[in-house]
C-alpha cells in the first residue's frame, strides 16, 4: 500500500466516524462550541462525560474520540454524576460525605472543565487518591484504525500546575492543561491487579489524581492530601487542540498562565551553552539554576517581545543534572534539566567494563546476550587483551549452545522462530571478526544469512517470518544482513564470497521494499498496536537502504517512507518533554517483565530499544540535511546515556510514571541466587539492572527467558551499539546561510574567514560538514591536517561511519 493510498484509507475512515457520531439523538446529548468558534464538545447530559470533541485543526474538523466503558471520561473514578439542575452544563454527587462536581465552561477556542471537591464530613478526606479519568481512547488494537486513537504523549506535574499533550499517529494534537496543583497522573494500562498478570501492549486512557498521597516526586506538590473537614479544592482543566508541536507550550501559558521552557539542546558538554527559550503569559520573576551539588544561581533574562523571554546557560565545571526554575510574577513555576555529559568514550568504555564484569548468558532470547555487541565493539576501539580474550573465549564456548557452528543453523532449544535471536548474532559476529580479523566468525555469520535468506524463514513477498509473523521490524534483520554484506564485499573477489555478498545483499533489499509497501501496516512479536519499535526499526532500515541507494529516485522513495512512519511515530516520543532524562525518548511500556517487575505494564522512557530511533533519526539527518532529525538522536543519544550515572553504574531503564505501586525483583541477602518480589513504590526514577546478581549455577546452559540467567535488561547494550555507529568516532557542523554554526561532539569557531573545526575527542576520525554556503574550514583528524574550500551540500571530512561507506 503506498502512501497516497494510505491517505485515502485513513480519510474515508475518519468521515465515516464523523457522519455517524454527530448523528446520534441530540436529546441524550449537550453540544458546547460551534463551527465558528472551531471546535464543538459532545457531552452525555445523563452522566457528564464527553462522549467526542472537535476541532478544527488546519481547516479540517479533527475527531478526538473519547471512551463509553468504565473509563470514560471526564469523570471521578468510581462516582456516578447527576445534572445539576439550577447550574447549566454542571454534573455533581454527593458519596460518603464528600461531594464531586464538574462543570463545562466554554472558552473562545477551547473547552475548560471546572472540577470540584468539597469536604463535608467533620473528618480529614485521606484517600489515597482522588482521581479524574480523563476518556480519551488511547487504545490502539488495530491498523489502520490506531490513526484515530490518542496516546497520552506527554502528561507532567509541576509544583503548582499540570499541562501535557494526547497525540494521534496522525498528529493531531489535544492539549490538556490545569491552572491548579496536581498531585500526580495515572495512565491507565491494561492488566488485572498485583499478582494476576494479564498480557497487553495496550494503555486505554490516562488520568490526573489531582489528591494524591505521598511519596511523590520532588517536583509534584507535596501538600495535595488530605482534604480537610470544609474544605474545597478546585482544578480547572483545559481541553483543546493544537495545530502544530511547536505552538503547545506557547499555547498552553497562555491558557493556564505559566511559564513553559524549550531548550536548543538539553545534553551538552563542558565547552557548550545552552539557550533557553521561555513563554510566559506573566513577566519572569526569576530564573533559578541549580547545580548538581545543590549550588543556587540566578540567570539574567533577556525579552525577546511579550510572552517570550530567553536566557544562556553555560556549565560551570561540573558534569550532571542541573536543574533550572522559571518563576512568573504570579509565582507559577516551571522546570527543566539540563545534562552536561562526559565524553562518548566514556561512556563506551564503563559499558564494555561492565560487560566484562557481568558476561552475557547465552538464552532463547538475544536481549540477554545482547552484550557482546558492546564487548565487540568495545575491543575495536579500546582493546585490553585480559577482557578481550576472556569475552571472546566465552562467547565461542558458547556459541554451539545456539547454533551447529558447522552448519549454522540454530538449535531448537535456542527457539529458532525468534528470527531477531540469530539476526543479532549475525552482527556480534561481525563485529568480532572486524576486531579480530578472524575470518571464521565472517564464515558463522554468513552461514546464518544463510538461514535468514532460507524460504522458512523468508517468505516471497521479501518479509522475514516467525511462524508466519511479519518479524522484519522485530529488531532490525535487515540491517544486520546489510551489516554482514559490508563485510563481505571486501572479499567479493572471492567466487564463494560474491556468491554471499550478492545472496544476502538481494535478501536485504527484498525485506526492506517490502516494508516500503507496507509502511505501517505490518505485525510484530506479541500484542498488536501501533507499537513503538515496530514503526522505529521499520523506518530505521528503509532509512539506511535510502543512503546505500545511487538512484536519486529510489532513494527519494525511501526517505519519504522513513519520514511518513517516524512523523506517525512522534505520538510516542518525548518530543516536548522538558527534561534531559527524558527529552527524545520513546514511550515504551511492556519491558517490565525483564526486570520482574509487578504489574507488569510501567513506562520505560528510555530503554535500551529507545536506541532504535536513535538509528532511523541519524540516517534520516544524512539523508535529508534537517537539522531538527540531528538535534533529536542528539538528545535521544543524551538521555539514554543517564542510563549509565556519572560513578559509570549501568542502570536498566527511566520509569517516567510518578506512583507505582509494585512488587519489584530483588536480591535475596542470604546469598542464594534466587530473587523474591518486594512491594515497592516506583516513580520518576531508574530502575537498576538485576542480571548482574539473577544468574544459573551453570552459566555454560541455554537460559530461558524469564528465569534465573534469563532477565531481559542486557536490552540496555543497544544504547552502547548506536552511540558506537552514530557518534564515537563522527562529530557534526552545521552552518546556515547566513553563517551562523552549529555543531555536536567538536568546536568550531569563523577567524579571519576560516572555520575553524576541533573535535572533542582524538579517536573522532569524520567530521560530517552540512553548510549552506560556500566556506573554507581547517582541522586536525586522526593526525592530518586538512584545509580546503567546501561548497554547499552535505559533505564527509575524514571518514564516513563504516555501514555508510
Amino acid at each position: 500500500m503506498n502512501i497516497q493510498h494510505q491517505y485515502l484509507v485513513n480519510f474515508c475512515f475518519f468521515f465515516a466516524i464523523i457522519f455517524h457520531s454527530w448523528s446520534l439523538h441530540a436529546k441524550e446529548y449537550l453540544i458546547l462550541g460551534s463551527e465558528q468558534q472551531g471546535w464543538k464538545a459532545l457531552i452525555d447530559s445523563r452522566n457528564g462525560t464527553l462522549q467526542q470533541y472537535e476541532q478544527r485543526i488546519n481547516d479540517v474538523w479533527e475527531v478526538i474520540p473519547f471512551r463509553k466503558d468504565t473509563l470514560a471520561g471526564p469523570s471521578w473514578k468510581g462516582i456516578n454524576l447527576s445534572p445539576v439542575a439550577i447550574q447549566p452544563n454542571t454534573f455533581a454527587a454527593e458519596v460518603d460525605g464528600i461531594r464531586y462536581m464538574l462543570q463545562y465552561l466554554p472558552m473562545t477556542d477551547h473547552l475548560v472543565v471546572e472540577c470540584k471537591l468539597t469536604n463535608l464530613r467533620e473528618k480529614n478526606y485521606e484517600p489515597e487518591y482522588s482521581r479524574l479519568i480523563l476518556g480519551i481512547d488511547s487504545e490502539m488494537r488495530t491498523f489502520p484504525e490506531w490513526d484515530t486513537k490518542f496516546f497520552p504523549t506527554l502528561l507532567r506535574c509541576e509544583k503548582n500546575f499540570t499541562w501535557g499533550y494526547f497525540m494521534s499517529p496522525r498528529q493531531i494534537i489535544l492539549a490538556i492543561g490545569v491552572e491548579e496543583p496536581v498531585a500526580c497522573y495515572t495512565i491507565n494500562y491494561v492488566y488485572e491487579g498485583l499478582l494476576k498478570w494479564k498480557w497487553g501492549h495496550q494503555v486505554k486512557t490516562a488520568s490526573l489524581d489531582l489528591l494524591h498521597c505521598l511519596p511523590l516526586p520532588e517536583r509534584h506538590p507535596q501538600n495535595m492530601y488530605p482534604l480537610k473537614p470544609g474544605e474545597t479544592k478546585n482544578w480547572n482543566l483545559h481541553l483543546g487542540g493544537i495545530e502544530e508541536l511547536s505552538d503547545v507550550k506557547k499555547t498552553l501559558s497562555q491558557w493556564i498562565q505559566t511559564p513553559m521552557i524549550e531548550c536548543d539542546k538539553y545534553t551538552i558538554t563542558e565547552k557548550e551553552k545552552c539557550r533557553l527559550l521561555i513563554h510566559s503569559r506573566y513577566p519572569l520573576k526569576n530564573l533559578i539554576i541549580k547545580s548538581p551539588n545543590d549550588v543556587l544561581t540566578e540567570l539574567p533574562v533577556d525579552t525577546l517581545s511579550e510572552n517570550l523571554y530567553t536566557a544562556y546557560f553555560v556549565p560551570l565545571g561540573q558534569n550532571g543534572i542541573f536543574q533550572i526554575s522559571a518563576t512568573a510574577l504570579n509565582d507559577k513555576t516551571a522546570e527543566t534539566n539540563i545534562y552536561v555529559r562526559n565524553s562518548w568514550s566514556w561512556y563506551m568504555k564503563n559499558a564494555r567494563d561492565f560487560v566484562a564484569k557481568n558476561p552475557p548468558l547465552f538464552s532463547n532470547s538475544c536481549e540477554t546476550f545482547y552484550g557482546y555487541y558492546t564487548a565487540f565493539l568495545g575491543a575495536r576501539h579500546f582493546p585490553d587483551a585480559v577482557k578481550d580474550q576472556m569475552l571472546e573465549a566465552r562467547f565461542c564456548r558458547t556459541l554451539p549452545l545456539l547454533i551447529d557452528t558447522l552448519s549454522g543453523i540454530p538449535k531448537i532449544e535456542a527457539a529458532p522462530d525468534r528470527i531477531q535471536n540469530f539476526s543479532s548474532l549475525i552482527g556480534m559476529l561481525v563485529d568480532l571478526w572486524e576486531t579480530t580479523e578472524n575470518l571464521s566468525y565472517l564464515e558463522k555469520a554468513a552461514q546464518l544469512g544463510d538461514y535468514l535468506c532460507s524460504e522458512k524463514i523468508q517468505s516471497h513477498d521479501g518479509a522475514y517470518r516467525s511462524k508466519g509473523t511479519h518479524y522484519t521490524a522485530v529488531i532490525y534483520p535487515a540491517k544486520s544482513m546489510l551489516e554482514l554484506v559490508r563485510a563481505e564485499k571486501k572479499f567479493i573477489g572471492q567466487s564463494k564470497w560474491k556468491e554471499r555478498y550478492d545472496r544476502h545483499k538481494k535478501s536485504a533489499y527484498k525485506a526492506i521494499d517490502d516494508l516500503l509497501m507496507r509502511l505501517d501496516d505490518i505485525q510484530t512479536e506479541g500484542d498488536m498496536t501501533f507499537e513503538d519499535g515496530m514503526i522505529t526499526c521499520s523506518a530505521l532500515q528503509l532509512a539506511l537502504r535510502g543512503l546505500l541507494e545511487k538512484n536519486t529516485h529510489k532513494r527519494k522513495q525511501y526517505a519519504d517512507a522513513a519520514i511518513y512512519l517516524m512523523n506517525k511515530h512522534r505520538c510516542l516520543e518525548q518530543l516536548l518533554i522538558p527534561d534531559c532524562r527524558m527529552r527524545g525518548a520513546t514511550l515504551r511500556f511492556w519491558e517490565a517483565l525483564d526486570i520482574y517487575f509487578v504489574p507488569n505494564q510501567i513506562m520505560n522512557s528510555p530503554h535500551g530499544w529507545t536506541a532504535w530511533k536513535i538509528y532511523a533519526s541519524y540516517y534520516l539527518y544524512l539523508l535529508t540535511g534537517k537539522v531538527y532529525y540531528l538535534t533529536d538522536f542528539m538528545d535521544t543519544l543524551g538521555a539514554c546515556a543517564q542510563i549509565m550515572d556519572l560513578n559509570g553504574n549501568l542502570r536498566w531503564g527511566f520509569v517516567p510514571d510518578p506512583y507505582i505501586k509494585a512488587q519489584v525483583c530483588s536480591e535475596r541477602r542470604d546469598k542464594r541466587q534466587d530473587w523474591y518480589p518486594v512491594d515497592s513504590i516506583v516513580g520518576e526514577q531508574y530502575l537498576d539492572m538485576i542480571s548482574p546478581w539473577l544468574r544459573p549455577d551453570d552459566e555454560y546452559s541455554v537460559c530461558s527467558f524469564g528465569k534465573r540467567g534469563g532477565s531481559g535488561d542486557n536490552t540496555v547494550q543497544e544504547i552502547f551499539k548506536a552511540m558506537e555507529e552514530c557518534t564515537l568516532t563522527s562529530a557534526y557542523v552545521v552552518i546556515d546561510e547566513k553563517g551562523n554554526i552549529q555543531c555536536w561532539n567538536c568546536s568550531a569557531w569563523k577567524d579571519q574567514g576560516v572555520i575553524h573545526i576541533v573535535p572533542d575527542e582524538s579517536m573522532i576520525t569524520g567530521i560530517h560538514l552540512n553548510t549552506s554556503r560556500k566556506v573554507k574550514i581547517e582541522t586536525n583528524l586522526a593526525g592530518k591536517h586538512i584545509r580546503k574550500n567546501i561548497f554547499p551540500g552535505m559533505h564527509w571530512l575524514g571518514n564516513k561511519p563504516l555501514l555508510i561507506e
